[in-house]
């Protein structure tokens, strides 16, 4: 029966009402999805739903994330409930991708021209959310999980529209060569007869796979295979053009997923916690080419692969069409492609790329092909390939931890970063230890080590050796690599960090702070927590080295995104007071269990008794560290064990103290000077430590006594600071 008010039938109408009741939607509450396009056009909007799977392991983390928003809750897992995922899931797979109108200002088809704030609307098309299938054996709530997802997604996302534009115009070209070739070679044979031959020879040699060792050999090899007419040479490379536009947009390459096209990228990996969740059948979660090699070199084993994709795309894509654009006379002309047949302008097809995708730059007028673009062409490399050539490239992701890519693996990164591949992307999963193998130290582990492995009590409280970011050391010495050190902290920071990595033409290096919950002794849903709290202390900033931006790191170099980038340190409230307090990476530090060892809870009374953090790190600088000042109880720098403390925020809001081990005030300073080496670089005037400098100064010259020093050494570096 049809109701006569909208069309629908009752059963069908009762099957809709009935899906909702089971599977929660929403869509009033949801602006970007219902109400604006409702206001621009009754009708338009839609309904938005989360669906869980049902491999879901409970750590809460998306819980927590959501917030005060209540679109999720924890609940008791039992077989209904696992059986509702499942359903869930199985309607959604029925369900088509999710249209553009709803995606706000994210641009699905160039995700390069989004704004960074919408680059997290990415996730809601399938295919970029399936870019990295689940399944895999990863702790509950690994940080880990977060970058690789955000890795493969935001590649997906960038190369699939790219990749598609191509296979669109290589099946234009191979239909416009298939209508003209051979009335082109004739006319080339007529007009130029030497001509008309190395061209032969070119596709024969390059398309066709005849070439041999020396032009002698190949000349042979031509022979011997026997006569090749111009309708074989015009078949030869218009076969190749519409395979490669297969396999680029209609190929299916993973089993049950949509015909789409070959993977965007491939990923080799050093040994470790990615490894280890990451090969595990029957439920590997990579659906693209994965490998990886021994614990140092994954770096290396990603180069190879880079280098043959690089030899692939130019022998299958990039030579056969400069060929069949030399052949048809294609060539620039402002934003479209002019035919020189009939000298008439007309429209590329090149799907939204640059201009410079449909090229033969090297032909002049009126010439097909010289004895040197031969050459060229039968010694060809990434240094010939344009940029737009370049970002057709599948794209190389190199994943390791801090020990396989910052300790064993550093020559091989060093290596490989210095070479500058266009298309060898690297991302280090920064956990600061060796997290698959117990907890060691590695170079990357804070100052304090901090894990069950570490050696705690009088003669040592750690780690002694100041932290090496890995990341910093690439921006300098080591050519002109793409740098970030980004989390899952600023989400679309950190798309929009990778997204320009892919674009540089050069190697790209990103460092990730990944939350291990076994090592760090954190909750299972404190990645995002805990990524946002080693950022705003300093503890690993956000940077970003951008080497298109300039040739000085001031150009380059962007510390957006770290708070009070002015600053020693931001200043954050205690909720119940309302009473300010520096956040140090000591107040990160009592966040984490891995560094119990370095925090004692005191009383207020206590407090009293010792020096607060901020007038120690008033009086004391790294050179002091160095020089080993802070041991002399006579030194100004003096640190007395467990003789500082810190204030931080109680679970209830209240204000609670703890007394730090003199090891984590030298963290402290460590940290500090690193942050302020990186704001130098940047081009950042810290009032802050140029007060310190003069203070010291002044109770060096005996402008300032020690008790004065010592009593008032943080109104001090205030009032100064004010004064400048």
């Amino acid at each position: 029966m049809i109701n006569d008010v909208d069309g629908f039938s009752v059963a069908a109408r009762q099957e809709l009402f009935d899906v909702i009741a089971k599977i929660p939607m929403a869509y009033q509450k949801v602006n970007a999805i219902f109400a604006t396009p409702e206001r621009k056009q009754p009708g338009g909007g839609g309904v938005f739903s989360i669906f869980v799977s049902d491999l879901c392991k409970g750590c809460a983390a998306c819980v927590t994330a959501c917030g005060e928003h209540q679109a999720l809750r924890m609940v008791q897992e039992t077989e209904e409930v696992n059986a509702e995922h499942e359903t869930g899931t199985a309607f959604l797979n029925l369900l088509p991708d999710t249209p553009q109108k709803y995606l706000g200002l994210y641009n699905d088809a160039s995700p390069q021209d989004s704004k960074t704030a919408t680059l997290r609307n990415m996730l809601m098309v399938r295919r970029n959310y399936d870019a990295l299938v689940s399944g895999d054996g990863a702790c509950a709530g690994c940080g880990e999980k977060s970058i690789l997802r955000s890795i493969v997604a935001v590649t997906e996302a960038y190369m699939r529209p790219i990749y598609h534009a191509k296979a669109d115009r290589f099946i234009a070209k191979a239909a416009q060569l298939e209508q003209l070739g051979t009335r082109k070679l004739a006319e080339l044979k007529e007009r130029n007869q030497s001509e008309y031959e190395l061209f032969h020879q070119a596709v024969a040699h390059i398309v066709m796979g005849l070439g041999g060792e020396d032009e002698k050999d190949t000349r042979a090899r031509i022979a011997a295979h026997g006569p090749i007419s111009d309708a074989d040479i015009v078949a030869a490379l218009s076969a190749v053009l519409r395979q490669e536009a297969f396999n680029h947009k209609q190929l299916q390459s993973v089993d049950g997923r949509l015909a789409n096209g070959q993977a965007v990228m491939a990923m080799a990996a050093h040994t470790g916690c990615n490894t280890v969740y990451g090969s595990t059948p029957p439920n590997n979660p990579h659906p693209y080419p994965w490998m990886n090699s021994l614990f140092q070199d994954g770096i290396t084993v990603g180069w190879l692969l880079g280098e043959s994709f690089i030899v692939d795309h130019g022998r299958r894509s990039v030579i056969p069409e400069r060929l069949t654009d030399a052949l048809l006379g294609l060539r620039i002309v402002d934003c479209g492609l002019r035919n020189e047949e009939d000298g008439n302008a007309r429209d590329a097809e090149t799907g939204g790329q640059s201009k410079s995708a449909i090229r033969n730059p090297q032909s002049a007028i009126g010439s097909v092909i010289t004895a040197r673009e031969y050459y060229e062409y039968a010694h060809f490399s990434d240094t010939l390939m344009t940029d737009q050539e370049i970002l057709e490239l599948p794209k190389v992701w190199v994943v390791g931890g801090d020990g396989g890519m910052g300790d064993i693996g550093y020559q091989n990164m060093s290596k490989v970063m210095l070479q500058n591949r266009p298309n060898v992307k690297s991302v280090m999963l920064d956990t600061q230890v060796y997290s698959n193998t117990g907890g060691q130290n590695s170079d990357s582990t804070p100052m304090l080590g901090g894990n069950d492995m570490n050696v705690f009590g009088a003669a040592s409280q750690g780690k002694n050796t100041e932290k090496k970011t890995v990341a910093e050391t690439f921006l300098a010495g080591h050519g002109s690599p793409f740098v970030a050190q980004i989390s899952i902290a600023n989400a679309p920071r950190l798309y929009k960090a990778i997204l320009d990595g892919l674009e540089y033409r050069g190697t790209a290096f990103l460092q990730c702070f990944t939350t291990c919950q076994p090592e760090h002794g954190v909750a299972d849903d404190m990645a995002l927590t805990e990524a946002q709290r080693v950022r705003d202390s300093r503890g690993a900033p956000e940077f970003v080295f951008n080497p298109r931006l300039g040739e000085t790191y001031q150009e380059a170099l962007d510390l957006k995104g770290n708070p009070s980038i002015e600053l020693d340190w931001y200043e954050a409230k205690i909720k119940g007071s309302n009473e300010p307090y520096r956040y140090t990476v000591a107040h990160w530090c009592a966040t984490e269990a891995r560094f119990r060892n370095h925090l004692k809870k005191i009383s207020a009374e206590d407090a009293a008794k010792l020096i607060s953090l901020d007038n120690m790190l008033a009086r004391i600088t790294q050179q002091d560290v160095v020089y080993r000042r802070y041991l002399r109880a006579d030194h100004r720098s003096y640190v007395p064990d467990f003789g500082v403390y810190i204030k931080l925020p109680g679970p209830n809001g209240e204000i609670e103290y703890r007394s730090i081990s003199r090891q984590l005030t030298l963290f402290c300073v460590e940290r500090r000077k690193a942050w302020r080496m990186l704001q130098s670089k940047a081009g950042i005037r810290n009032k802050e430590y140029l007060a310190q400098r003069s203070i010291l100064a002044d109770f060096d010259a005996g402008k300032l006594s020690q008790e004065e020093l010592f009593a008032h050494g943080e109104e001090l570096l205030k009032e100064r600071v004010k004064s400048m």
